[in-house]
C-alpha cells in the first residue's frame, strides 16, 4: 500500500494543506509545534475514525483534541494505491459521532466505491486502531511495546479469526478473575470461603451427640411419666368411685341422719327441762314426786301473776293519792300487766335513793322553819316599829328630836313590813316542810312496794322461761314421733341404724374426698412434669434441627467446595493449556521476529549483546549467562531496542503488502555514531517500504 497525495481541509492547526508523496522515503524537517504529530495522527483518524469520545481527558478525546477551535468540522482525504487499484478516501468529523461522514472513491474512474466499508483501517490492516498505533507510528515519546490478540493474530497469519484472536485475552483475564474469585488460598476466594463456612459449621455440630442423647433420655423421662400417668388414672378411678359409692350411700342415709338430728333435737330439749327443774326445786327436786314436779312451778306461777297484779293496784292507788305523776303504761309479758318502770329501775334500790333523800330535805327545811319563823325576832322588829311610830307623833306634837318626821315614820313602817314578811314566810315554809314529810313517807311505802314488785317479776319470769322449755320440749318430742310415724316405725330406723353404724366403720367422706383432692394434685404435678420434660424436649429438638439443618448446610457447603474446586482446576488446566497454546502459537514468528531484530539492532549497534524474547515479544538480554531486562540497559540503547522490536514486528505483519511507516523523530536520544547508522537503515527500509520520517533536528535528518 502507498500513500500518494492527501488534503488536510481542518485538523489541529492544520488547515487547506496540500502534500504529494513517493512511494519510499518521505523525510519532513519541521521545528517543534509546526504539527508533526497532528499530521500523523490525521493519517490514523482518516483509517481508523476517531476515539475516545466518552472521555473526559482532551489527550484521550481525539474529536475534542484535533478540532479547530471554532468548533467547525474537520477531517481531508487521501489518495492511496494499493496494487494498481488506487483510491480516494474522504472523511470528515463533526461535533459529534452523527455527523462524521466517510465516502471511498475509485480515484481513476471517480466512481464511489464499495470494496471497503468506514472501519477501512482493520480491514486493510487487519489491525485495530490501538495495534495500528502500536506497530504504524513509532515515536521517540513513546517506545515502549506490548502485544494484544490482534497483534498476535496477525502474526500468527489467523488475522481472518479476528474474534477468537480478540477474545483470548479476554479469556486469559477471565480465566485469571475466575481462578482467583475460587482460589482456596485468598480470603476472598470462594473456595477459601467455604473452607471458614465449613470449619466454623463443623465447630458448632460438636455437640450433636450429646444434645441427641439428652433427647433420647427425656424421651424415656417423658414415656415413664406417660406409663406412671396411665396407670395412675385407675387409681383416680377408684378413688372416685368410692367416693361416689360414699356419696351415694350418704344420701340413701338421709333419713337416718333426720331421724338421728330429731331424736337429738328432743333429747337436748328435754335434758335442759329437767335442768330448769332442778335449778327451780333445788334440794327438794329428789323429793318432789315426778307426776307433781311439773304442776308445784305453774300453781306458783299463777298464784305470783294474782300478787303481781294485786301490787300494781296498790301502788296505782298511792301515785293517784300523793298527786306524783308516775308512769303507769304497761306491757303484757305472758298474759301478766307490768309497769314499765320497774324494766329500767330496781325497786329497792330506788327505795333507799327516795328515802335518803327525802330524810335529807325534811332536816334541811326543819331548819329553814326554826330560824326563818323565831318568836323573839318577830316581838323586837314589832317593838321597834311601833317605836319609831311613836317618835313619828311625838315629833309632829312638838318633842324636840334631832330627826325628821318622816325618817321616823319610813323606820316604822320598814320595821313593821319585815316583821310580817318573816312571820308570812316561817308559815310557807312550816307547810311547805310538812307537805315534804308526807311525801317522803308515801315514796317509801312506794319504795317497798316496788322492792317486793320486783323480786316476784323474777320469779315470775323464771318461771315463764321453763314454761318455754316444757313447749320446746314437747314441741320437739312431737315433731320426732310425727316423723317416725310418717316414715314406717322405729323398726326402720333400726335398719337404717345398723347401715349407719357400718357407713362409720368405712373411711369418712372427707377422707375420701381429701385423697381424692390429693391424688388430683398429684395427678397435676405429675401432667405438668410431663409438660416441661415435653417441652425441653421440644427445645432440645429444635436445636437438633438446627444441628442437623447445620449439618446439611454442611454438606451442601462441601458439595459446592468441591464444585468450586474441581472448577478451579479445570480453569488451572484450561488456563495453563491455553499458555501452552499461546506458546506454541507464538513460536511461528517469535524466532523470526527475534532474528529481524537482531539484525536489526547488530546494523545500528556494535554491543555484542545476545537477546532473548517471550512469547508476548518481551525482550531481555543475557549478561553473564543470566537473564537481564531492558531495564538495566541505558536509555538510549533501550529505546535501540524498542525501536529494532517495532521494525521487526512491522516486517513480520507485513511479509507480503507492507503499510506505510510513520516516524517522529524515533532516534531523539541515540549517540551521534547509532543515529547516523539507524538513518542508513531507514534509507535502506524505504526501498522495500514507504516511510514517513518527521524530525525537529537537521543533524537527525535523512538524506535528500
Amino acid at each position: 500500500m502507498i500513500i500518494e497525495a492527501c488534503h488536510i481541509a481542518q485538523f489541529g492547526k492544520w488547515k487547506d494543506a496540500d502534500f504529494s508523496f513517493s512511494p519510499g522515503k518521505n523525510s519532513f524537517l519541521w521545528d517543534n509545534g509546526y504539527g508533526k504529530t497532528s499530521f500523523i495522527y490525521f493519517f490514523k483518524l482518516m483509517f481508523y475514525g476517531v476515539s475516545g469520545d466518552r472521555k473526559q481527558d482532551l489527550e484521550e478525546n481525539e474529536r475534542k483534541h484535533y478540532m479547530p477551535f471554532q468548533g467547525a468540522s474537520f477531517g481531508g482525504r487521501i489518495i492511496f494505491r494499493i496494487g494498481e487499484k488506487r483510491y480516494r478516501l474522504e472523511r470528515s468529523f463533526g461535533l459529534k459521532k452523527s455527523e462524521d461522514s466517510f465516502r471511498l472513491f475509485d480515484e481513476d474512474s471517480g466512481k464511489e466505491s464499495k470494496d471497503y466499508s468506514e472501519n477501512i483501517g482493520e480491514e486493510l490492516f487487519s489491525l485495530d486502531a490501538e495495534s495500528f498505533q502500536r506497530v504504524c507510528m513509532i515515536s521517540h515519546e513513546d517506545l515502549h511495546f506490548s502485544m494484544n490478540s490482534r497483534m498476535h493474530a496477525k502474526l500468527g497469519n489467523v488475522a481472518e479469526d479476528q474474534e477468537d484472536m480478540k477474545k483470548f485475552q479476554q479469556v486469559q483475564t477471565i480465566l485469571k478473575d475466575g481462578i482467583n474469585a475460587l482460589s482456596p488460598n485468598r480470603r476472598t476466594g470462594n473456595i477459601f470461603k467455604l473452607k471458614m463456612q465449613e470449619e466454623e459449621l463443623s465447630s458448632g455440630l460438636y455437640g450433636k451427640e450429646a444434645l441427641e442423647n439428652a433427647v433420647l433420655s427425656i424421651e424415656k423421662e417423658v414415656l415413664s411419666l406417660t406409663e406412671k400417668e396411665a396407670r395412675r388414672k385407675e387409681e383416680g378411678k377408684a378413688l372416685e368411685a368410692e367416693l361416689s359409692q360414699r356419696i351415694s350411700e350418704k344420701d340413701s342415709l338421709g333419713k337416718w341422719m333426720s331421724y338421728a338430728q330429731k331424736k337429738e333435737e328432743w333429747e337436748k330439749a328435754e335434758y335442759r327441762y329437767e335442768n330448769a327443774l332442778k335449778w327451780y326445786y333445788q334440794d327438794r327436786f329428789s323429793e318432789i314426786p315426778e307426776e307433781k314436779k311439773a304442776l308445784l312451778w305453774k300453781e306458783e306461777m299463777q298464784s305470783l301473776q294474782e300478787q303481781i297484779h294485786s301490787i300494781k293496784k296498790e301502788i296505782e292507788k298511792v301515785s293517784e293519792v300523793s298527786g306524783e305523776n308516775v308512769d303507769v303504761e304497761v306491757e303484757k309479758e305472758g298474759g301478766i300487766v307490768l309497769p314499765l318502770e320497774e324494766a329500767s329501775v330496781p325497786g329497792a334500790s330506788r327505795a333507799k335513793k327516795d328515802t335518803s333523800k327525802n330524810e335529807t330535805f325534811g332536816n334541811v327545811t326543819k331548819e329553814m322553819g326554826q330560824y326563818g319563823t323565831s318568836p323573839v325576832v318577830l316581838f323586837a322588829l314589832v317593838g321597834l316599829g311601833l317605836l319609831f311610830v311613836l317618835l313619828f307623833f311625838g315629833k309632829l306634837f312638838g318633842m324636840p328630836l334631832g330627826l325628821p318626821s318622816a325618817l321616823f315614820l319610813l323606820l316604822g313602817i320598814l320595821s313593821l313590813s319585815l316583821c310580817f314578811f318573816l312571820w308570812w314566810s316561817g308559815e310557807q315554809k312550816k307547810r311547805t316542810w310538812k307537805e315534804k314529810q308526807e311525801e317522803a313517807r308515801q315514796r317509801k311505802q312506794q319504795a317497798i312496794r316496788f322492792a317486793s314488785l320486783e323480786e316476784l317479776l323474777s320469779r315470775f319470769h323464771k318461771l315463764e322461761d321453763m314454761q318455754d322449755l316444757e313447749m320446746e320440749a314437747a314441741g320437739r318430742k312431737e315433731e320426732f314421733l310425727r316423723f317416725v310415724e310418717e316414715e314406717g316405725g322405729e323398726q326402720a330406723f333400726s335398719l337404717l341404724e345398723e347401715k349407719q353404724k357400718e357407713w362409720e366403720e368405712g373411711p369418712s367422706l372427707e377422707e375420701s374426698r381429701r385423697k381424692l383432692e390429693e391424688f388430683r394434685k398429684e395427678e397435676e404435678e405429675r401432667r405438668e412434669e410431663i409438660r416441661k420434660k415435653r417441652a425441653e424436649r421440644e427445645a432440645k429438638v429444635r436445636d437438633l434441627e438446627f444441628l442437623e439443618e447445620q449439618e446439611r448446610l454442611l454438606e451442601q457447603k462441601k458439595e459446592e467446595r468441591e464444585a468450586l474446586e474441581k472448577r478451579y482446576n479445570l480453569l488451572q488446566k484450561t488456563k495453563a493449556y491455553l499458555e501452552m497454546a499461546k506458546e506454541r502459537f507464538a513460536l511461528q514468528y517469535k524466532e523470526p521476529i527475534l532474528e529481524a531484530f537482531q539484525k536489526y539492532f547488530q546494523s545500528i549497534c556494535t554491543e555484542p549483546l545476545q537477546f532473548q524474547m517471550s512469547e508476548d515479544l518481551e525482550l531481555s538480554f543475557v549478561d553473564r549467562g543470566l537473564s537481564r531486562e531492558q531495564g538495566y540497559l541505558s536509555e538510549g540503547l533501550q529505546d535501540l531496542c524498542r525501536f529494532c522490536q517495532k521494525l521487526a514486528i512491522f516486517d513480520a505483519m507485513f511479509r507480503e503488502e507492507k503499510a506505510f511507516l510513520l516516524l517522529d523523530d524515533p532516534f531523539s536520544h541515540l549517540d551521534e555514531k547509532n543515529g547516523a547508522r539507524a538513518r542508513a537503515l531507514l534509507e535502506e527500509l524505504a526501498k522495500s517500504r514507504q516511510i514517513f520520517y518527521f524530525t525537529c533536528s537537521e543533524e537527525r535528518k535523512l538524506s535528500d
